[in-house]
């Protein structure tokens, strides 16, 4: 039992630390505009920001059982309650509204999220009720949450000014996502919440259970 904590603790300081390297390296890229991407190239520094952690996380969780262990202790509520932050959509629309995001990516992504921050409070208090159907509803939003962050993602390549961007027209492209601040989305809190979402559904048979916390 020793030995257990012992490791879950070297899992937490794992993890934290991780995504404070992450957090700081997409900052620092980002202030300094390594993310803008060029016509006739792909945006790999912000693909790469954005893959090589998820990849790094779900080949660790299923190899390192103290990972998973410790993952598996988080409370599931306040991993939905995360999702709160996704009426960061609303900026999207703002912008698009304004000229300078493409209605192709800030629609679908904006409306998209805002959808998934409007529910989050009431999925909280159906995953508190602790009933049998509070599964289904608890699957049915992440896999939604999730398929509205790669489809963000995609569409955010293909309306991009890069050698990707083959939606782009004469009109707004996604080049302000790749501008500081808003770099901070692709790179590091899309990523992190697709993450929350696969955390979520891998853990999906706790709701309805007496386990569930």
């Amino acid at each position: 039992m020793k030995n257990e904590n012992i490791s879950s603790k070297k899992a937490e300081a794992m993890v934290y630390g991780a995504l404070a390297l992450w957090f700081t390296f997409a900052l620092v890229m980002g202030i300094q505009g390594n993310y803008q991407a060029s016509p006739t190239s792909p945006p790999l520094p912000l693909a790469l920001t954005f893959a090589v952690p998820i990849l790094l996380f779900l080949i660790l969780y299923v190899a390192n059982r103290s990972l998973r262990g410790f993952s598996n202790t988080l409370d599931l509520k306040i991993i939905t309650g995360l999702h709160l932050w996704r009426f960061v959509g609303l900026d999207f629309l703002m912008h698009y509204a304004q000229g300078y995001l493409p209605a192709g990516f800030a629609l679908p992504a904006g409306i998209g999220d805002v959808i998934i921050g409007l529910t989050t409070i009431p999925l909280i208090m159906t995953i508190s009720r602790n009933k049998p159907t509070a599964r289904k509803w608890f699957v049915a939003w992440n896999i939604f949450g999730l398929v509205d962050l790669t489809l963000a993602v995609i569409l955010g390549l293909l309306y991009s000014k890069s050698s990707l961007g083959i939606l782009a027209g004469s009109g707004p492209t996604t080049l302000l996502m790749s501008q500081f601040p808003r770099s901070m989305i692709p790179t590091f809190f899309v990523p992190s919440f697709i993450l929350l979402h696969l955390l979520a559904l891998a853990r999906r048979n706790e709701i309805g259970s007496q386990t569930t916390k």
